[in-house]
């Protein structure tokens, strides 16, 4: 087995006459034996005696323990938070406002830096008022391939050619339409396979839709049409009826309700003379 060893040279102060002296450790094999040093003087003791000695040590001289790490804190400086009240607390008036991590402070407390309100306001808050602003997804860089979201070229996938240098909106150019568009029509395509399964996915709308023939310039619904409780449903509908009636169907979708209690009109009372 190899040796295994430490040596080292003590260093000299008031209480060992200013005098430096050699400690040795040394063994071939810790289960049977150590060889220990001390001044030119060297003595074999054995295991058990070796680890007595190490946990003597230890009582005189206990290890230093590394300190605690803090616990993370929920927000670092730089970060964008919205004050949050909740029902019975909270600062007035200060719900929704917006603001900027400046200095990180002990158990959670922060100084924000508030801005959106009659003059901005450096405030200490604390965590539980406070919401990270959701993270705003980048604009659209050229070579991007994006799909659109609308319209008849509703998912086909283009690429950015060009986008505008002024406008705020952001504005792309995208081969196979002319001008400019807007981005918000359009989604980015990734080449993640989870997120392109999701794309591949449709999006189930729900709500109540009734499927309408349109004869000329007029729409003639049926006498008891079916209530479709999504728009998948219902554009299958229609889809099916021009395919085996003929004619033209569109997709209409309930988006305000108004209604109150029919009155109860009591029966008229006769008397007969």
């Amino acid at each position: 087995m190899a040796l295994r060893s430490v040596k080292f040279m003590t260093r000299p102060f008031q209480h060992n006459s200013n005098r430096s002296i050699e400690i040795f450790l040394g063994t071939m094999n810790e289960g049977n034996y150590l060889n220990v040093g001390l001044g030119g003087s060297t003595q074999t003791i054995h295991p058990d005696d070796a680890k007595r000695l190490r946990d003597e040590l230890i009582k005189l001289y206990p290890l230093a323990l590394a300190p605690a790490a803090a616990p993370a804190s929920k927000f670092k400086a730089g970060d964008k938070v919205t004050y949050k009240a909740i029902v019975g607390y909270g600062a007035r008036g200060m719900d929704g406002r917006k603001g900027v991590i400046k200095d990180v402070l002990a158990n959670e407390w922060y100084m924000v830096n508030f801005t959106g309100g009659p003059f901005d306001n450096l405030i200490k808050v604390h965590s539980d008022y406070l919401a990270a602003q959701p993270v705003e997804p980048r604009g659209f860089k050229v070579g991007d391939k994006v799909r659109r979201t609308t319209g008849q070229s509703k998912g086909v996938v283009m690429t950015v050619v060009e986008t505008h240098p002024t406008q705020a909106r952001g504005d792309i150019r995208v081969d196979g339409m002319t001008g400019w568009r807007m981005q918000k029509y359009f989604e980015l395509v990734t080449d993640d396979p989870v997120e392109a399964v999701k794309a591949a996915i449709p999006t189930v709308n729900s709500g109540r839709y009734l499927v309408v023939a349109l004869e000329g310039a007029n729409y003639v619904p049926g006498s008891k049409p079916k209530v479709h409780v999504t728009d998948i449903g219902a554009n299958a509908e229609a889809e099916r009826l021009a395919k085996e009636v003929g004619g033209t169907f569109h997709v209409f979708k309930a988006t305000f309700e108004a209604s109150r209690e029919k009155p109860v009109i009591p029966p008229v009372k006769t008397t007969k003379l």
